[in-house]
């Protein structure tokens, strides 16, 4: 049976590799490429050249990044923490507290504070399971995984079978609630849109992108 594009995207997403490992279809790279996690680009398309784009970072530099027709495009739209459920397929971005907080279940893991929840589509279930370091805030990291436990705003996201596999989150009423999902065409790609783009560099030194998420309806990603 022949794969969609579309399906052969979400079967790879689905693997539980480093995202960036999974889209690096691009000739160019280094051998090892595939090894390395991609450059965190944030910021505002100030340019759309089809083939590229050209984005405003947060400390007002440019950058252009190669942009292929294979691209994986991840939308985000706003959500609501309502919608969140025992079994929801959940990521956070969240920063360790430098004390220990009692919660009343018992736990493990250290609570964390949120700085950004998404409730990710079906679709996606199983895309970066786990908790790694992340970029920003400073000391954060990105746990993804499915809803074990939840108490009022805390959310137990649960990663693997053992007790250890799971990253405990409170999620203030003013943090973002996203909803996440693969988006339908590159029309999101546009001059003004607020991304998140992961990115490598070839042997020329040229960034190619190698996803990207972007914000819909004026949405900025916290990522």
């Amino acid at each position: 049976m022949t794969l969609t594009k579309r399906e052969t995207v979400v079967k790879a997403l689905r693997s539980n590799v480093a995202i960036a490992a999974i889209i690096v279809l691009a000739a160019g790279f280094p051998a090892h490429a595939q090894d390395v996690e991609p450059d965190h680009i944030r910021g505002q398309i100030v340019e759309n050249a089809g083939s590229s784009i050209v984005v405003k970072m947060r400390d007002g530099e440019t950058v252009r990044l190669a942009t292929s027709e294979d691209l994986t495009i991840i939308s985000l739209e706003k959500g609501s923490f309502t919608k969140v459920e025992f079994g929801s397929y959940v990521g956070a971005v969240a920063v360790k507290l430098e004390e220990f907080s009692p919660i009343v279940r018992d736990a493990v893991s250290f609570l964390h504070k949120g700085h950004e929840l998404r409730i990710i589509d079906e679709e996606l279930r199983g895309i970066a399971a786990g908790e790694k370091k992340w970029s920003l805030p400073p000391g954060a990291i990105a746990a993804h995984g499915w809803v074990d436990d939840m108490e009022d705003r805390i959310l137990s996201i649960k990663y693997g079978p053992t007790e250890k596999e799971e990253t405990d989150v409170e999620v203030p009423r003013d943090v973002p609630v996203l909803n996440m999902a693969l988006a339908d065409d590159r029309s999101l790609i546009k001059e003004g849109a607020h991304i998140f783009a992961g990115a490598l560099k070839d042997e020329d030194g040229n960034y190619v992108a190698v996803f990207i998420f972007v914000g819909k309806d004026g949405i900025v990603p916290a990522l």
